[in-house]
């Protein structure tokens, strides 16, 4: 098993993409991670060494994050960030994919999986659903808005931890690393774009053609796979009665519940995460739906 994540780069959709990955590079099928606003793909790196043991495993910097390009144009629709998605695994030259997504990276895994019914064989999105609380952005917000630039790793905890109490030290320096990337004079720096950080800015409008993905509602008619929902325990993202919806939308969607964590639940409970997705993908190989 390899034990370390091998970094690579493609060029995709107009930009070159930074992503890692575990495992069996021949594999023509992988477990994809796409990770949330604010974070990189470093977010996943506990989890996808979990996971490495079974499955090839690829997590992307979306487009704007980490290593990857940022956009000239500053489009970082959903629209764009789908099309990005469906042009790396066409470069991969991957044949089927399962999907994995935290918040926004889930609303990407949504909505390409809708659209791409005959790639996509399962779909886990995590802490997702078409109505968020605005709480639980304005405390992402109030997190990245909190300085342009930090002088030690602990600095960034620190921060973390004014936001997110309930979280453990360990917790919090793992979202620190998926979140900041090291300067040329040792400091540390938001790992995105700044646009991310600046409120007044919208991104373009897209054209009519693309504005089928704004509605994640109209993305959930078309889930032809089977699918996981994941939410965190101590959340504020999300409420019980939006997952009900969502999941009664979905047609024989499952249910998990990841105990001891907020929104960020890959960075939170990495193993517990792992496992839930694990017994997930080996309950559809015993059970075929």
């Amino acid at each position: 098993m390899v034990s370390r994540p091998q970094d690579q780069v493609i060029d995709a959709n107009g930009l070159t993409f930074h992503y890692r990955e575990w495992g069996d590079s021949r594999t023509k099928q992988a477990l994809i991670l796409l990770h949330d606003f604010a974070e990189t793909s470093a977010a996943w790196e506990d989890a996808a060494l979990d996971l490495s043991r079974e499955y090839r495993v690829i997590a992307p910097d979306q487009r704007g994050y980490g290593r990857s390009a940022r956009a000239a144009d500053r489009d970082y629709t959903r629209a764009s960030q789908v099309e990005d998605l469906a042009a790396i695994i066409e470069g991969l030259n991957l044949r089927s994919v399962i999907l994995v997504g935290h918040g926004m990276g889930g609303a990407n895994a949504l909505c390409y999986a809708a659209e791409h019914p005959d790639v996509v064989t399962a779909l886990v999105v995590i802490e997702v659903a078409p109505e968020v609380l605005r709480s639980g952005i304005e405390t992402v917000r109030r997190v990245i808005t909190s300085g342009d630039e930090f002088a030690s790793l602990d600095d960034v905890v620190d921060t973390f931890r004014r936001y997110y109490p309930y979280a453990t030290t360990e917790q919090l320096e793992r979202r620190a690393r998926a979140s900041v990337v090291a300067t040329e004079d040792g400091a540390y720096a938001w790992a995105f774009d700044p646009v991310f950080r600046d409120a007044t800015q919208r991104p373009p409008e897209p054209d009519p053609g693309q504005r089928r993905l704004q509605n994640l509602w109209d993305s959930v008619e078309h889930i032809q796979c089977p699918v996981m929902i994941v939410t965190g325990s101590e959340t504020d993202m999300i409420t019980p009665e939006a997952i009900q919806r969502f999941h009664r939308r979905m047609m024989g969607s499952r249910r998990s519940l990841i105990e001891e964590a907020g929104h960020a639940v890959p960075t939170d409970q990495p193993g517990a995460l792992a496992q839930h997705i694990r017994e997930f993908l080996q309950s559809l190989s015993s059970n075929p739906i």
